[in-house]
């Protein structure tokens, strides 16, 4: 409604993609504004998205498995068929992507859609770096797919079932709100916060940390709230060829967690995770876990994972570094 060199968020990324090298560094600011479309973006590194408040820029549309099938990969042009891309926005072949300072919003339904699956976000790089600052995700299932490496920082992240999910190599949320919300096909549904595919053992997986874990009530009219003890803080996806390293470092959390914390080894019918036994370096892992008020959550009754020692969790989570270490076969990185 104002003087502006493009009129989509998507006609600027293609600005971008057309006119600048993949390495030369771009920023495309958005005003306040609520913007209904898909986004894609494809071989363009250094690219920044950011925008005028977090609120106040909301990318939104309805997307999903039912709609088109699959996590998504781009098609030659010209191309006869699609294969797929059921995310908000979809990054392929990208490194140091940045979303800054904005809202997108997936608004699929699980109860209004055969093919509920609907991620915001889609990171397919699997050396690539993506970074989101100061920013809030939003859909019911799958809103979170990663790849490679992320860091999440003051973010909000709300989903359902498995709402953060990736074959990654280290993914970093810090400092962030990840809000379990009610399904809106399942009233009695807690869900899962992760589901980790982590690619290889030594990667360092998801990691948590100085985060709040929440709930609140869902999409749809009914705004089906978190039964008490009904989420999940991960459940394995059942491959043998793929690890479930996911840790909880000085993470708060309400009363909609489970006792038990973890999904697997015949928990809501879940197969063993990989691997069945953690470790101090590798599958389910959890440090210093308090409730929201800073009471410490008695980890006994955990089931599957392993209690960190406060020096195994300074060792390997005390930096940004530290956790990125593996980045650029071990040249390592340290956002900020």
């Amino acid at each position: 409604d104002s003087p502006a060199d493009f009129r989509t968020v998507q006609g600027a990324l293609n600005h971008a993609m057309s006119r600048f090298g993949k390495a030369a560094p771009v920023t495309i600011n958005v005003r306040n504004g609520s913007y209904e479309e898909l986004l894609f973006i494809l071989a363009k590194d250094n690219l920044t998205i950011r925008g005028e408040s977090r609120d106040g820029v909301v990318i939104h549309a309805t997307n999903s498995d039912g709609v088109n099938p699959g996590s998504g990969v781009s098609q030659p042009a010209g191309s006869p068929s699609f294969s797929g891309g059921r995310s908000l926005l979809m990054i392929e072949d990208a490194d140091m992507v940045t979303l800054d300072t904005l809202t997108l919003r997936n608004t699929t339904l699980r109860s209004q859609t055969r093919s509920a699956q609907a991620e915001t976000v889609f990171f397919n790089s699997d050396s690539g770096r993506l970074v989101a600052r100061n920013a809030s995700f939003f859909s019911e299932q799958d809103t979170i797919q990663v790849k490679g490496y992320a860091w999440f920082y003051r973010t909000l992240i709300e989903g359902n079932v498995d709402f953060i999910w990736g074959a990654n190599r280290a993914a970093l949320f810090e400092d962030s709100e990840l809000r379990s919300v009610g399904d809106s096909a399942n009233p009695g549904s807690g869900g899962y916060v992760v589901q980790a595919r982590t690619v290889d053992a030594g990667d360092v997986g998801f990691v948590f940390l100085n985060s709040a874990l929440t709930h609140g009530p869902g999409p749809g009219p009914n705004a089906n709230d978190v039964p008490a003890g009904a989420t999940y803080l991960a459940r394995s996806p059942g491959t043998a060829s793929t690890w479930d390293n996911v840790s909880f470092i000085n993470c708060r959390m309400g009363n909609h967690i489970a006792a038990i914390g973890w999904a697997g080894s015949g928990v809501n019918l879940e197969p063993a995770p990989n691997p069945a036994l953690a470790d101090a370096r590798r599958g389910w892992r959890e440090y210093g876990s308090t409730d929201l008020a800073g009471k410490p959550v008695d980890l006994a009754r955990r089931i599957g994972g392993y209690v960190l020692s406060a020096a195994e969790a300074k060792e390997q989570f005390g930096t940004r570094a530290a956790t990125f270490a593996g980045y650029g076969n071990g040249r390592g990185w340290s956002p900020d």
